[in-house]
């Protein structure tokens, strides 16, 4: 509609006009805007009640207002405001007719509108128009505080706030929707105080000191938060929002194992929480408690669960290595349409890992959609080549296409290594090359054209990458060990390689690959009991093939011909056509 024929219209003074705005009173302002639609404002109000953490209420229908030609023009003026974004008039219109009329309903439209010019000014001053119409709404008194808190009038908030609690059914409910609010405050010194002076007269309430714990924890403050669940517990010993806060406390301060205690505590009293029970499950697991938090994920596999915890849990079952049953719970996820894809992908990876490369390929054809797309095509060219399926490899790395710069350097990057899978080596390396000139900063690709570097006899051009890896990272301990372990057990560089070996043990102390090579070196330099210590402890911890050929040789070393063969016996099983395992083990018994 065009101003002319607006004008026009305000001249006319008919029963239709007049409907017209019944209508537009009646419905709470609906526009017609389309950027600005019903579902736009629902979302404008959804966001008001966000902000002040408030919950819906059905309020009481208003009165028919006394209808003028010139109320109806302003609306309507206001309507076509929208239309075309002019949101200070449309806030002017709505605004001066909600205080000419005192109808809600229009100082709620007011308030919308300055949501989407995000004038904070205005915003309080339709929220103070708005409160004063409907001073007894509850929603309106929270909305208005939460107004009055951003403009730093704390005081004026304070009686607003409390105005929440009178207005509430119950002192726990009002201070509940209060304390939605004051939380919100990013000071800590102003959130405390006015959470003091709201709750002054009833500061020994558990509610309250719930609350007072709840404040603390969010600004960080982690022995008052102890302090006042202490306090709380011990008045209610089994108040359950204190024990769940509790629980997090313990975790922010590193005491998973009485977390475990407190969620088991929990978990008496509410023994069908998925929640709850996922949660002790994850921290069992973290803390190496393998059994029992198979325990728990196993009474979670019983019930009927939301995709998200099903994910959860084979995720915590892959970490806990029970492949069997990660699977079980990601083939019933694959159930579910809308993980269909993100679930293949899942058990395409879990049965590479497992060297079920005819399986996993299947998985892996079957990820069609969905952001584990791209990982899957690659999952499956890495399929193809351990099967020696090169010529399917080969085709599908011609069609592949790179939707960014990291994609294009991961195509190189996987292309590299099937060339190398194929014994091509002076192939691999040239892609390689072409991935390092792409990204020189990835130490990933550079240490596999280290690793490749090896295979043909470049120890020169290994010693060229992993140093310069080294050189940005001094304690990457992966490019301290190949190079260590690399001059052991490729040159008579011995003390050299002892020294990489060393620095890398001392940067993680646990690693089986460093443990394995820094007893391979102490064995080429002739220490055979040292030698022993330390890959006993790799092959203990990691029974992998190339580990037990080192640990076998070591202990046919010593005189142990026996353990030796039945070491490589037992690791043949595992994989029958190792290399370096087979080469080891025919060198002693032929």
């Amino acid at each position: 509609m065009h101003f002319e024929q607006l004008l026009k219209l305000r001249n006319i003074n008919s029963k239709i006009f007049l409907l017209s705005l019944f209508l537009v009173l009646a419905l709470a302002g609906c526009t017609t805007n389309p950027e600005m639609g019903d579902e736009a404002i629902g979302d404008s109000e959804t966001h008001i009640e966000k902000k002040a953490h408030v919950s819906p209420q059905v309020q009481p229908t208003e009165p028919a207002q006394e209808l003028t030609p010139e109320l109806l023009y302003d609306l309507m003026l206001a309507e076509l405001a929208l239309q075309r974004n002019d949101y200070a008039l449309a806030f002017d219109k709505y605004y001066q007719a909600a205080k000419q009329t005192g109808d809600s309903r229009l100082a709620k439209k007011a308030t919308r509108v300055t949501l989407f010019s995000k004038d904070d000014a205005q915003t309080f001053k339709a929220v103070k128009l708005w409160s004063q119409i409907q001073p007894d709404n509850i929603d309106v008194q929270q909305i208005y505080a939460s107004s009055l808190l951003s403009q730093k009038r704390d005081n004026e908030a304070l009686q607003s706030l409390h105005k929440v609690i009178k207005l509430s059914d119950s002192f726990e409910q009002g201070l509940k929707r209060a304390f939605a609010i004051i939380e919100t405050i990013d000071e800590q010194h102003r959130a405390i105080q006015l959470f003091t002076q709201l709750t002054a007269q009833k500061k020994n309430r558990p509610i309250v000191k719930l609350y007072q714990a709840k404040l603390s924890f969010k600004f960080v403050d982690y022995p008052s938060t102890e302090n006042y669940l202490n306090e709380l517990l011990s008045m209610k010993p089994g108040y359950l929002d204190a024990l769940i806060l509790k629980v997090e406390l313990l975790k922010k301060q590193k005491r998973e194992p009485q977390a475990i205690q407190t969620l088991e505590e929990i978990l008496l009293k509410l023994p069908e929480n998925t929640t709850l029970r996922l949660e002790i499950a994850r921290l069992l697991v973290k803390n190496k408690q393998y059994e029992r938090g198979f325990k728990q994920v196993k009474r979670l596999a019983k019930k009927e669960l939301a995709p998200e915890v099903l994910f959860a849990i084979s995720l915590l079952a892959i970490e806990m290595d029970k492949m069997d049953e990660a699977k079980q719970y990601l083939v019933r996820l694959h159930a579910h349409r809308l993980y269909a894809s993100e679930s293949a992908y899942f058990i395409g990876q879990l049965e590479a890992g497992r060297k079920n490369y005819s399986e996993a390929e299947e998985w892996f054809k079957l990820v069609n959609s969905g952001k584990y797309s791209f990982e899957a095509y690659l999952g499956l060219v890495m399929v193809y080549s351990k099967q020696n399926k090169f010529e399917q490899a080969f085709k599908l790395l011609e069609h592949s296409s790179a939707a960014n710069a990291q994609q294009n350097t991961d195509i190189l990057q996987i292309k590299a290594e099937v060339y190398a899978l194929a014994k091509d080596y002076t192939k691999a390396y040239e892609i390689y090359t072409q991935a390092v000139n792409l990204a020189p900063d990835n130490h990933d690709i550079l240490y596999g054209r280290a690793m490749l570097a090896e295979k043909f006899g470049r120890i020169d051009l290994l010693e060229k990458d992993l140093h310069t890896i080294l050189a940005a990272n001094p304690k990457d301990n992966q490019a301290l060990n190949a190079l260590g372990y690399t001059l052991a057990d490729r040159t008579n560089r011995y003390q050299e390689a002892y020294k990489y070996i060393k620095r890398a043990l001392e940067i993680n102390s646990e690693d089986v690959a460093t443990l394995d090579s820094m007893g391979w070196v102490l064995y080429k330099m002739g220490n055979y009991a040292e030698a022993l210590k330390y890959l006993k402890k790799a092959y203990d911890k990691d029974p992998d093939p190339e580990i037990a050929a080192h640990y076998g040789e070591i202990l046919w070393a010593a005189g142990q011909t026996k353990k030796a063969k039945q070491v490589w016996d037992k690791a043949l099983k595992q994989d029958p056509e190792h290399r370096v395992l087979i080469g080891t083990r025919t060198r002693h018994l032929k």
